[in-house]
């Protein structure tokens, strides 16, 4: 029997899909993405060391507001002098037997980073598409540069940051750029009067989205996962089916597409969201720059999308057309044709600079009629499998419940199926392969349809579907900025600016502890005694239910809850909340501006390509030359394919697995949707570049996680049987620092035996962890 090919209306045979470029993205391919010009390599002589000087360490030196013991330059310099002749034997290497292509160009110590401007003051984010001001040469006072940290524009990057091509007279000396630059005056800290800059975008936006401006309540009951009817799916490709019998049953009418809106849209009406605090009501809000524009609700003015005839009565009843739109933070939606009366074929951006990477999708619809079925099938999925399939469900926010009663997102949607359709990914030819990791780009992939149905509240409603909670980088600053007026603050945390993104966004770092105030004065001596914990997240911008667990995580330790009060009274909080605002903003799914998945960049980060990655390694390293190795890094993610809360980690020796097991083992008897059985410990070839195994292995921190948090729902516990909220995932930031807490106190786990087994003779395993080619795990 041949193999059944399902088309797609009015397409026979495989269909290629093939997607141009939009025009807001050209700049950032022709800057980033021209091919390597053929031209003989020619070596170069690497300069001399770097002088150490006390101008980098100190610029440094001020995202460490607690480290005041350090004001001496005596006792500095001790301390660098000291790690600087023992780093070798300091850091862990990379094993012999790993053919990671990256580990040959990694740098065993990692950066440290100076954030520079130009002398005449002009801001890096005033204006749209800025780039911080790039260094000529690497800012580490305490590695040798490498003679090609600078790529020459036009070659290609490989995905460890490091052109191919030799620089040609780029390597100059940390003095030398210090004459011409000046030093950014990073330590100041943001005050509660801060107004946070508008997110800089690659796109253009011409609204902001009613959940920045109304917020989200989450509901106070539990969603349970949707239960799949088998022979559903059965009858809705029967359905496509007859799309290709009878092409002349379709409409075939298109409602959206950004490709045509891209080239006659006004670039002088850019949409920016502003964040502003509101003194009577106490809270944050996120107002458009302009007005919002919408659309005209007048039937008789928008196209209809067909008649229906009632068979009780003699009248028939027009259905508008529904209208798109993805024109703001977080959006992604390229293109809406409409096939049937209720039914919408939907077409996925990729990554901006990657042709790969359809997964999460974000748009806002009008126009509709309330209580009728409308499907919607999204056509250019990647992945083989989707949670989907096991009782995952969209969500639906509705502009009319939000401002009537606050009702915030819900799950919705019914007959939802998940099948291969007749579409096939074009094979690629260009460079996108060096840009990404993973599958090589040259070769044919089938796409896949997700669809759903969903009956709208209210007619003439302004709602938005969207694969997961969107939690926005203006969000993002709304939150920080609420905290920050929260009563007592100041006595214990401190916010300033990492770095700026490529784009010229802000990279918030936060620093959680208990400071010393006039009336609660804490000693140089009690605050030398603390440990460090460095968490983040957001490095993948599709995974939002990290920005949401990390959110509980900050206002749990802000809290007046006693056990916040202990922790912050025992460890020293370093969060970066969002390492990549650009993919965030832009609605992409993994990848930064570059299309590069950034969590496959930790062994060597360029400074200029990844700025977030660069200057927080850099945080970290100089807390290991001062003696002050964190205790613990966590950096939050997301699974499409896993139930439950989960975590990764590093264990090679049988020595380690009492001490590596230990938080796991707490936050599955404390925290209701963490799952043991879902961690793994091994150490696999493919995630040497992450940051779970890269600050491992380069910096000697032992417990180096990974926590994994679903998409979908729980399948064991407490929330058995139920979907995912946001109040679940708070939750699970919340019993997070509560494990950190009891993990603290405990000398020895309670509930497992050191592994006493002989140890293989890999440091791999590829068989207990899911593989990044099928999922965007970060393991």
């Amino acid at each position: 029997m041949p193999k059944l090919c399902l088309p797609i209306p009015s397409l026979h045979g495989p269909v290629y899909f093939d997607e141009p470029t939009l025009e807001s993205d050209t700049y950032l391919l022709q800057e980033f993405r021209e091919r390597e010009e053929e031209s003989p390599e020619e070596e170069e002589e690497t300069p001399d060391e770097v002088p150490l000087t006390l101008t980098n360490v100190d610029d440094f030196l001020k995202f460490f507001p607690e480290l005041t013991e350090y004001q001496n330059r005596t006792v500095l310099l001790d301390h660098l002098a000291e790690y600087r002749k023992e780093y070798l034997t300091l850091v862990p290497q990379t094993p012999i037997n790993s053919n990671n292509e990256l580990s040959d160009e990694r740098s065993d110590t990692g950066p440290i980073s100076v954030i520079v401007k130009p002398i005449n003051g002009s801001s890096q984010s005033s204006q749209s598409h800025v780039r911080p001001a790039p260094l000529k040469a690497p800012s580490d006072p305490l590695r040798k540069p490498s003679s090609c940290e600078n790529p020459p524009s036009g070659g290609p990057v490989r995905p460890g940051g490091v052109s191919k091509r030799p620089c040609r007279n780029t390597v100059r000396t940390v003095t030398e750029s210090l004459n011409s630059m000046a030093l950014e005056d990073s330590s100041k800290v943001l005050s509660a009067t801060y107004t946070p800059p508008p997110a800089n975008a690659a796109k253009h936006f011409v609204k902001v989205s009613a959940p920045d401006m109304y917020s989200h309540r989450p509901p106070h009951y539990l969603e349970q996962l949707y239960d799949p009817i088998p022979s559903v799916q059965r009858t809705l490709m029967l359905l496509d089916i007859a799309r290709a019998v009878h092409p002349e049953t379709l409409i075939n009418r298109v409602a959206y597409d950004q490709d045509d809106l891209v080239k006659t849209e006004d670039s002088s009406q850019r949409a920016l969201s502003n964040v502003k605090w509101d003194a009577g009501l106490r809270r944050c809000k996120i107002l458009p720059s302009i007005p919002q524009t919408r659309i005209s609700a007048d039937h008789h003015a928008i196209p209809t999308a067909g008649v229906l005839t009632d068979e009780n009565s003699s009248g028939t009843v027009n259905i508008p057309i529904l209208q798109f739109e993805s024109r703001f933070e977080c959006g992604n939606l390229r293109k809406a044709v409409q096939v049937r009366i209720f039914e919408y074929d939907l077409v996925l951006n990729s990554d901006i600079g990657s042709s790969r990477h359809h997964q999460w999708f974000y748009f806002e619809v009008q126009n509709m009629v309330a209580d009728f079925p409308y499907r919607f099938n999204i056509i250019n999925c990647e992945k083989s499998c989707s949670s989907f399939t096991q009782g995952m469900q969209p969500l639906l926010y509705s502009s009319h419940d939000a401002l009537s009663n606050g009702t915030g997102w819900q799950r919705s949607g019914k007959r939802i199926c998940y099948y291969k359709n007749n579409f096939i990914r074009k094979p690629s030819e260009d460079s996108d392969k060096i840009y990404t990791s993973g599958r090589a780009g040259n070769s044919a992939q089938n796409m896949y349809t997700l669809t759903y149905t969903i009956c709208f509240p209210h007619s003439n409603d302004t709602c938005y579907i969207a694969y997961h909670y969107p939690y926005s980088y203006s969000t993002l600053q709304a939150h920080l900025l609420e905290v920050q007026h929260l009563h007592g603050v100041s006595s214990m945390l401190r916010r300033q600016t990492l770095c700026y993104s490529l784009g010229g966004n802000p990279v918030d770092v936060l620093t959680i502890t208990q400071f010393s105030t006039p009336t609660s004065k804490v000693s140089v001596t009690a605050m030398n005694d603390r440990d460090y914990v460095v968490l983040s997240a957001r490095v993948h911008p599709g995974e939002s239910n990290s920005s949401w667990i990390m959110k509980g995580a900050i206002n749990f330790l802000l809290s007046d809850n006693e056990k916040a009060v202990q922790l912050r009274n025992k460890f020293i909080f370093k969060i970066v909340p969002m390492l990549n605002p650009d993919g965030v903003i832009n609605g992409s799914h993994r990848c930064s501006l570059l299309g590069v998945d950034m969590n496959r960049q930790w062994i060597n980060p360029h400074p200029q390509l990844y700025p977030s990655l660069y200057n927080m390694k850099g945080m970290i390293q100089l807390l290991v030359a001062l003696g002050r190795r964190p205790v613990l890094y966590c950096d939050f993610h997301g699974h499409s394919r896993k139930k439950n809360v989960f975590m990764y980690g590093n264990i090679t020796q049988p020595s380690e697995n009492a001490a590596v097991k230990l938080l796991p083992t707490i936050l599955d008897i404390h925290a209701p949707a963490f799952s043991f059985s879902g961690c793994c410990f091994t150490v696999e070839k493919s995630r040497e570049s992450t940051a779970r195994v890269a600050l491992w292995r380069q910096y000697g921190i032992k417990r180096s996680y990974t926590l994994e948090s679903t998409y979908c729902g729980a399948d064991q516990g407490l929330y058995k049987g139920c979907q995912i909220g946001t109040q679940h995932l708070e939750e699970m930031g919340a019993k997070f620092c509560e494990g950190i807490l009891i993990m603290s106190s405990a000398d020895q786990p309670c509930c497992m035996e050191e592994d006493t087994e002989e140890e293989d003779d890999s440091f791999y395993s590829s068989d207990s962890e899911d593989s990044e080619d099928d999922d965007d795990s970060s393991a």
